[in-house]
């Protein structure tokens, strides 16, 4: 299997940090971003096969992110995790699924259990350590 690419895009730099080492113990390269406006040119140029986006997020929002990808390049289908501190309900985590088709909806703070979980479930086998 080939190398799985991710962008972790998180205006908390703790927050991408323990994420990015995380994924790369599980094999994945991964891009970062501080803010909405860098998640979205580094998703339109690397294409990475997982977005994490913080629901909130200077520049423009995770929820942002995913809607201006989907109008720029319509055959782009990563796997979408959001990530919120802020939105913890069951209406904001539908809506996110409804109408963002958002894969995984993840409150903060977040387990390095749950994310494991969560990236078997979607991208099976790619959560072994490279």
């Amino acid at each position: 299997m080939g190398v799985h690419t991710a962008l972790v895009a998180d205006d908390s730099r703790i927050f991408r940090s323990w994420l990015r080492e995380l994924l790369r113990e599980q094999g994945f390269e991964v891009v970062e971003a501080a803010n909405g406006r860098e998640a979205l040119d580094l998703a339109l140029s690397v294409r990475p096969h997982l977005l994490v986006l913080d629901a909130l997020m200077p520049l423009m929002s995770g929820f942002d992110v995913i809607t201006k990808l989907r109008e720029k390049v319509a055959d782009y289908h990563p796997i979408l995790f959001i990530v919120t501190a802020v939105y913890k309900s069951r209406r904001w985590e539908s809506e996110a699924r409804l109408q963002h088709q958002v894969h995984e909806y993840l409150e903060k703070p977040l387990e390095e259990s749950t994310v494991l979980a969560a990236l078997e479930r979607h991208l099976p086998g790619a959560s072994q350590p490279g």
